[in-house]
């Protein structure tokens, strides 16, 4: 049946009021869709919001975790650093202490090294006052049956002056002015104080000797220290006291 049979035989006022049924029908279902499209919508949208939340809460964390791991590393490359410090001290002063256990052993047990006049620990101190320093250095004897021993030290300074080679020795103005005299039957600590010329670099020290047993000649002995071993020498004793 076409629309037109259905209108004729409906008429006017019931055709119009089927009509409008059918929009209100149709409103009503779309209506109705919508609210479920609506609703659907909303579902998903909330699950998106909950992931989201999921997910920012996970990052949130992760972003601790790593600080976290950061900070410990950081913590970790602190204590390595300290530890290592801390050792290379250790071997430091191990270093320094079995040089000193040597030096006290060629003293108390010479039969434990070789035998002879030996001079140690060559050091050199700078003074407060302009171009003064100290000298200090042990002089000692290793044999095992000990007599007394005596002699005379000169010091002799060689370095550079203006450019050119310049030796400074025993009586020279302002330098030790006469030689050092020592005399013992185990050792001898020797300290003496001089003052270099202006404009004197030293290179390096040396150390003559004849050594007597009671009246008799035991031998010569002469010893070349660097200057500046014998004044790292004497600035790390100073640092340490």
């Amino acid at each position: 049946m076409t629309t037109d049979k259905l209108k004729q035989l409906l008429g006017d006022y019931k055709w119009s009021l089927l009509v409008a049924a059918l929009l209100l029908v149709m409103i009503a279902f779309g209506y109705k869709l919508a609210r479920i499209v609506d609703e659907g919508d909303s579902v998903k949208v909330a699950a998106q919001d909950k992931t989201i939340a999921i997910l920012v809460s996970e990052n949130n964390q992760y972003v601790t975790q790593v600080n976290q791991l950061e900070v410990a590393l950081q913590l970790t490359e602190l204590e390595k650093k300290s530890i290592t410090e801390q050792l290379n001290n250790v071997q430091v002063e191990q270093a320094e202490l079995q040089q000193q256990l040597a030096f006290y052993q060629r003293i108390m047990a010479p039969e434990t090294t070789q035998d002879g006049f030996v001079i140690e620990g060559v050091e050199v101190v700078s003074l407060p006052e302009p171009n003064q320093f100290q000298m200090r250095f042990v002089v000692l004897q290793q044999r095992q049956n000990k007599a007394l021993v005596k002699g005379k030290l000169a010091v002799t300074l060689v370095g550079e002056r203006e450019g050119k080679e310049y030796t400074v020795t025993i009586g020279e103005p302002e330098f030790i002015q006469q030689e050092i005299e020592y005399r013992f039957k185990y050792f001898q600590a020797i300290n003496t104080s001089f003052t270099l010329p202006d404009g004197f670099q030293p290179t390096s020290i040396t150390l003559e000797t004849t050594v007597y047993q009671y009246n008799a000649k035991r031998g010569d002995l002469a010893k070349t220290v660097k200057w500046e071993d014998a004044l790292n020498s004497g600035s790390m004793l100073e640092d340490t006291q």
